[in-house]
């Protein structure tokens, strides 16, 4: 009761400098949310743990495995849901760290799905049918070992084709911008004339340049809205959220149609930033 007591007087006192290093960044906030779930996971493996070293030695009991298998099974659900615990906030700016998540959690998720079948297979054979219980762990263990490959190699491909998309986009903007800096520097120069067309038509002659970026970025758009760690979308972490694909869909959009070729330095700014989160996971044999 003491030290029961004792740990909550230290949790109020310790708020509202907790409250004023989250208040610095504003980033904090939603990484603390991951903090947490790491820590809640990591309390969970004690048991699986415990488990796993009375097994080396010879002491583990059918009741130790029916114990670690509910944990490893509460782990497993716990991250199939964790795109609903994914900060979405600023989602550009953690997007390295969103990937470098969602490839974690699945793995960690597989392995504790995994290892919640064969603790429950020895909680109920381990005493009765341990030869063939051995064989069905070491292909258990293949089947981790393929699951795992197959994620990383799957957020590989997925970095690498959004990387070559963002380019293709980036490089499809620029002729526009260039093109749209030819007319309005020919507008200058022929400004006073009186046969000199306005800028509607003029900008018309870029229709093909246009339809160019909006052709890149429909590409574009597809790789956003893919699922990093797993084909299913109800249980997959999205490369991007909604909010944030919408949102940088309407600044190309306003750099696309405007007149003005600095109106596309936004949507280049959020491009570059998806070019440099995916440019450490490049793998064109992925």
């Amino acid at each position: 009761m003491a030290l029961f007591l004792g740990g909550w007087v230290v949790a109020a006192c310790g708020m509202p400098a907790l409250k004023r290093f989250l208040e610095e960044s504003p980033l904090r906030e939603g990484n603390l949310k991951i903090a947490l779930l790491a820590l809640f996971l990591l309390f969970l493996m004690a048991g699986p743990v415990s488990t796993a070293v009375k097994a080396v030695w010879g002491a583990a009991q059918p009741t130790d495995y029916r114990t670690a298998a509910t944990s490893l099974g509460l782990i497993y659900f716990v991250l199939l849901a964790v795109r609903w615990a994914e900060p979405k906030d600023f989602a550009l700016q953690r997007l390295p760290s969103r990937i470098r998540r969602a490839a974690i959690f699945r793995t960690v998720a597989n392995a504790a799905g995994i290892g919640a079948v064969a603790t429950f297979l020895g909680a109920r054979f381990v005493v009765t049918y341990p030869a063939p219980l051995i064989s069905t762990a070491l292909t258990l263990m293949v089947a981790m070992a393929v699951v795992t490959h197959k994620t990383f190699a799957r957020v590989r491909k997925l970095c690498t084709q959004a990387h070559i998309d963002v380019q293709n986009l980036l490089r499809d903007m620029e002729e526009l911008n260039d093109a749209k800096g030819r007319d309005q520097a020919a507008r200058n120069r022929r400004k006073w004339r009186p046969t000199m067309r306005t800028g509607k038509e003029a900008g018309s002659n870029h229709a093909d340049e246009r339809m160019a970026a909006r052709r890149s970025w429909d590409v574009l758009k597809l790789d956003l809205c893919t699922t990093v760690d797993s084909g299913y979308r109800l249980f997959g972490l999205p490369f991007l959220t909604d909010d944030a694909i919408a949102d940088l869909e309407r600044k190309v959009l306003v750099g696309i149609e405007a007149a003005d070729s600095n109106a596309a330095g936004p949507a280049r700014d959020d491009l570059h930033v998806i070019l440099n989160a995916c440019a450490g996971r490049i793998d064109v044999l992925a």
